[in-house]
């Protein structure tokens, strides 16, 4: 044959291995280990693989006995048993069969005692090796062995449990991972970097980063480590160690200062490679696999929500409360939240437990309740869950410049580029999202109403007494699109013998930075409730108190306003939006909510206010959130893909990199991860400190204030 016919399609030499076993004393390893490669005959003759087992305690007879036995027990499979003269110590053992192996010219497979192959790991491993003459060592998968070892949390424990936690997660893993370094308890190494750079350096004794050693030796001129993702081989740990007469601990400190003053860069090398995107997504793809329970945690982001009362931190609790309900029993539900936030709203009481947002836990979804307008809450969300899902409330931010921001519109379409499931809270939600941004094809998209069962609104306020005659309840909040002071203002002035509260308009005289148009009138029969400061009990006396309740707003992604009237039998006035008919029409078009188009058509219709018509039958309608959304995430589980979660987080990494493009930064390892610790825990003080209700409205009137001083100085 010549040269030419003897290199392979990817220009690599056919070679056989050599598969080299060190023993000392310990015997019971012996029979386990041999038992495991005859179940990899096939595989060994396929490789054109030999074993060789190494006996390296010559004194002690139990050993050789065992190992005697078990060779001459391999049938047909090529082995033989070499006994050392005296002691040599893991690393001359090893350097034995590195010197046969390049004077046959055979790749080497470096086994440890402790270890059991499984079937199709050899021929996969040499099949990694054999892609590319730069992979210079591979190593399989195991249950136990560092960088090598599966990032199941701990979960694999070893015999056919972890072999089966093993395959259903390698099947979503690419063939091979490239890794900074490689493991010594089952290294294949080739030829070419033992004939070159030869074996293990002896100086490393009895062993500890020999490895290591040899890998970064050859990686200064370009061989690379390589991860195996087809192929497995359990590892007990330690065992081959066990009877050494020097601690692990003082071999390591030892070894380790050798190698970091010859490889100054190994140390940085190696962790970095536990924040790429490959690492980081096997991480997250290890939330997929079950636990011992047979569940998964799953995740529901309410990182943005505060101590106070809004229509989505409603919404937010309702979907909690309905999770916890559908999924409790196949996933664990966990909400991201402070603890000032769950202890506020009560979560506890839904049977949900907390997480820290900026915690280094993962889970195998999150669902983000709310459209994102924190870039550090993409990024932690990226890096932290499998699948992604968000929940859209509304587009309205985009469409208001008072409430975009320029980055906005970027922060929402990676959103819908990145995450696996789109939740819309109405028709008319979707219909916005859709024309606003790129929904890709892939994304589930699920609509998710929230309850229209009205007991899940404003509980006891429909048995209050009779509303007052003459008060006329306007609903909104401060924003313009709610349209609530204008409304008011318009009302009390068409009305004066109407009391008007404007609920969720700031007190008269908090208004300095809003425009004329926004202020409270300063009329007699008009007065405004804050909305954050109140309480559920407290918002339903105010609606059991009206004889109609006013929704004005321009736009709307659902509309709690027209249940919490209808909860509390209080006649509804309702600008004409798709998401409030939408509701009406699934609540069979309750006559007791009027539509208008105008405010003075409103205050038309309000100079006689109706009477509750309590024989219009409410047609029965409970959809509920929380079972579209299950039914999404589970499906997106299920194609979870690694390639997907990868070019996620390098998106995320590289826009974060990008944003700081062109500062001075020094990238020495130590500074950069003091930095990293300190702002974290700085982040973490201050959100804290803002959760508190009273320092948050202190320090955002004072931040208003400054607003106003400053306008008032320079303009």
């Amino acid at each position: 044959m010549n040269d030419a016919a003897a290199w392979n399609q990817h220009g690599d030499v056919p070679r056989g291995m050599l598969v080299a076993v060190p023993f000392y004393r310990n015997e019971a390893l012996v029979g386990t280990l041999a038992a495991s490669l005859r179940r990899c005959a096939d595989d060994i003759a396929a490789t054109g693989a030999e074993l060789v087992f190494y006996d390296d305690s010559p004194d002690y007879p139990a050993l050789a006995e065992a190992l005697a036995r078990e060779a001459a027990a391999m049938g047909g499979i090529a082995c033989r048993v070499e006994t050392n003269a005296a002691n040599l110590g893991f690393v001359r053992t090893m350097n034995r069969a590195v010197d046969e192996a390049v004077a046959r010219g055979l790749h080497l497979v470096m086994l440890n005692s402790d270890t059991q192959v499984c079937p199709g790991a050899l021929p996969a491993m040499l099949g990694v090796l054999r892609l590319d003459r730069m992979h210079g060592f591979v190593n399989p998968r195991s249950d136990n062995a560092t960088i090598a070892t599966l990032p199941l949390h701990g979960r694999l424990g070893g015999g056919t449990d972890a072999l089966a936690d093993y395959a259903a997660f390698a099947q979503r893993l690419p063939p091979f991972s490239y890794v900074p370094t490689a493991v010594g308890f089952c290294l294949l190494v080739r030829w070419e970097i033992l004939a070159e750079f030869g074996g293990f350096d002896e100086v490393y004794g009895q062993g500890y980063n020999e490895e290591n050693d040899l890998v970064m030796r050859a990686s200064r001129v370009g061989y690379r480590a390589v991860l195996a993702n087809r192929a497995f081989v359990a590892h007990q740990g330690e065992a081959s160690f066990s009877l050494s007469d020097t601690p692990r601990t003082e071999w390591e400190r030892r070894n380790r200062a050798i190698l970091d003053r010859r490889y100054p860069e190994y140390a940085a090398h190696t962790r970095r490679y536990y924040d790429t995107p490959e690492f980081i997504a096997e991480r997250l793809l290890a939330c997929l696999v079950p636990d011992d329970e047979g569940k998964l945690d799953i995740a529901l982001d309410c990182s943005s929500f505060y101590p106070s009362h809004n229509g989505t931190f409603q919404a937010g609790r309702q979907l909690i409360a309905a999770s916890a309900r559908a999924w409790g029993e196949r996933w664990r539900v966990h909400v991201l939240c402070s603890q000032a936030v769950f202890d506020f709203h009560d979560y506890a009481s839904l049977g949900v437990q907390r997480a820290d947002p900026h915690g280094e836990r993962c889970f195998a979804a999150i669902f983000r309740v709310g459209q994102p307008y924190d870039w550090n809450v993409l990024q932690r969300v990226c890096t932290t869950g499998a699948v992604l899902g968000v929940y859209m409330l509304d587009t309205i931010s985009l469409d208001c410049p008072t409430l975009a921001s320029p980055l906005l519109q970027n922060m929402w379409q990676f959103t819908m580029d990145h995450f696996d499931v789109l939740a819309t809270q109405s028709r008319q939600t979707e219909c916005c999202v859709r024309l606003r941004l790129r929904v890709p094809d892939r994304m589930i998209s699920v609509a998710a109403p929230h309850s229209l069962e009205l007991g899940d609104y404003l509980p006891g306020a429909g048995a209050a007494p009779g509303g007052t005659p003459d008060r006329l309840l306007v609903v909104g909040n401060h924003y313009a699109h709610k349209h609530v002071v204008p409304t008011a203002n318009a009302l009390a002035a068409a009305l004066p013998g109407r009391q008007v509260l404007a609920l969720g308009a700031r007190a008269r005289g908090a208004q300095s930075e809003q425009a004329a148009d926004c202020a409270l009138a300063n009329l007699p029969n008009l007065a405004a409730v804050p909305l954050g400061d109140v309480a559920p009990d407290e918002l339903a006396l105010l609606y059991a108190s009206a004889a109609a309740v006013i929704f004005p707003s321009f736009a709307e992604g659902f509309g709690f306003p027209t249940l919490n009237a209808l909860a509390a039998r209080r006649p509804l006035f309702a600008r004409r939006l798709p998401a409030t008919e939408e509701i009406w029409t699934a609540l069979g078009r309750n006559p007791n909510v009027r539509f208008y188009d105008s405010t003075e058509e409103l205050a038309g219709l309000l100079r006689t206010v109706p009477a509750w018509d309590g024989e219009a039958p409410l047609q029965p309608a409970a959809p509920q959130s929380a079972g579209g959304i299950g039914a999404a995430l589970e499906a997106a589980m299920l194609a979870a893909d690694y390639a997907r979660i990868v070019a996620r987080i390098q998106a995320a990494q590289f826009a974060s990199d990008t944003s700081k493009f062109g500062e001075d930064r020094v990238d020495y390892a130590v500074p950069a991860v003091a930095a990293n610790l300190v702002a974290r825990r700085v982040e973490r003080l201050v959100r804290a400190a803002f959760e508190r209700p009273l320092l948050f409205r202190v320090t955002r009137y004072g931040v208003r204030g400054a607003r106003y001083l400053r306008r008032k100085t320079f303009f």
